[in-house]
């Protein structure tokens, strides 16, 4: 997938995607062709700063590269449209996660929810 660089603030729990000068309208675009409402994310533009981890991040350090930068990033017209893409479709197997959850709070429940095998002895 033509992801960029990729980098993780691990207290607050967010995930931050970097994409090229002007894809914010591309991004945007199909995000809501996925989706009717889609995820809740923020895309920060003008007049905003982000922190980034240093070249030789430590295990324990708050900002994380899940992917790093490994030279200047090239215009690729299809990474907002695999972050667009990629963004529903994981929100939708959290949202399927929690309803999972709901529906068997417990392992036991789970199993007991699964069909009976029948056994079929051909002797």
């Amino acid at each position: 997938m033509p992801f960029g660089p990729t980098v993780v603030d691990r207290k607050a729990q967010r995930v931050g995607f970097f994409l090229c000068s002007r894809s914010r309208e591309t991004f945007t675009h199909y995000l809501e062709r996925e989706t009717s409402s889609p995820p809740p994310y923020r895309y920060l533009s003008h007049d905003c700063a982000v922190v980034v981890p240093g070249p030789i991040p430590l295990s324990d350090d708050r900002y994380q590269w899940l992917r790093a930068p490994t030279r200047r990033p090239e215009a690729n017209p299809l990474r907002p449209v695999a972050l667009a893409t990629a963004l529903v479709a994981s929100a939708e197997l959290l949202a399927r996660i929690d309803r999972f959850d709901e529906q068997y709070p417990t392992p036991y429940a789970a199993v007991a929810a699964l069909p009976e095998e029948t056994s079929t002895d051909a002797d």
